[in-house]
């Protein structure tokens, strides 16, 4: 039988409605696997980081999902599968380079997690430029 907790640790923003952060799925094998709500560029205040700034909000979101993936036990190199979701087309080129830099630090044994990529006509609110969900088998 499956045991699942949610959480919502003082390292992220806490939940401004009604979601977890971050749900583990712990079955009878050895691993479990951990769904990380859509993360922002808070910081554990709740304030937006880097307002406008895609490469210092891509940083910030990376944090809060490592974070995460550490609560519940886990390596950024756990994470399996990403959703990504950008606020303009017109910000595609400096987030594929912002995350062709940032990658090979974030992952460094190469083995990228599966991601899709979706334009967003907004966030929860209108300085974020970057919201990213995971899921990570620990």
């Amino acid at each position: 039988m499956a045991v699942k907790r949610g959480a919502n640790p003082t390292s992220v923003a806490q939940d401004k409605g009604l979601f977890t952060h971050v749900i583990e799925i712990e079955n009878a094998t050895v691993s479990k696997t951990v769904y990380i709500s859509g993360q922002v560029a808070w910081n554990a205040a709740g304030e937006v980081v880097g307002a406008g700034d895609l490469r210092t909000q891509f940083i910030q979101v990376y944090e809060n999902l490592r974070s995460l993936v550490q609560h519940a036990g886990g390596t950024l190199a756990d994470v399996v599968q990403l959703r990504t979701y950008l606020t303009s087309r017109d910000l595609l080129p400096t987030f594929f380079t912002v995350r062709n830099e940032q990658y090979p630090a974030l992952f460094p044994d190469g083995e990228y997690p599966t991601n899709t990529l979706l334009i967003v006509g907004g966030l929860a609110d209108p300085d974020l430029l970057l919201e990213v969900e995971a899921v990570a088998v620990v």
